[in-house]
Formats: structure tokens, sequence, C-alpha cells
């Protein structure tokens, strides 16, 4: 839990982040994205990028959230460190 306040305590803006049960994604960081990493890293397709020509941001498909295996793959991938899984 330390580490989760550590890294959200790094962010600017807390309302540019949109949280989900152990996900959480700074849209403002998505805004800037042209290589949607996170959808063809996440082999369990947790992730959408919603609206790729105008204001990327990426979602977690509620639905497919708890098949999430906390490998962190994604967030590797994830050029602009946007984000982050408790």
């Amino acid at each position: 839990m330390l580490f989760y306040y550590f890294i959200m305590s790094d962010v600017n803006d807390q309302d540019s982040i949109e949280s989900y049960k152990f996900h959480h994604i700074d849209i403002s960081k998505c805004f800037t994205c042209q290589a949607f990493s996170c959808v063809k890293a996440c082999f369990r397709g947790i992730y959408e990028v919603k609206n790729k020509d105008s204001h990327p941001k990426c979602v977690v498909i509620q639905e497919r959230e708890e098949m999430c295996v906390k490998c962190h793959i994604c967030t590797t991938a994830c050029k602009s460190r946007a984000i982050i899984i408790d």
C-alpha cells in the first residue's frame, strides 16, 4: 500500500486518474499516446483505447479486470507510464 501511495502522490492532477478495482490510469497521459501499447501487451484483453483518432483514453474493460494476473507487462509497455496496478 505504501508503494501505491508513493506513486499516486507523484501524480500532479488527481482528477485525471480513473480508478477501477485495482487498475488506475492517468488519462491525461493517454492524450499523447500513439502506440496503444497497453492493448497490444495485455494478453488477457483488459484494456481498450477509446477515441484513438482524437483524444485517446485507455479504459479497463470491467468485466475482464478480474482476469488480470498482475504481470505488469502493460505498465512497462506504456511509454507514458499512465497505468498503475496495486
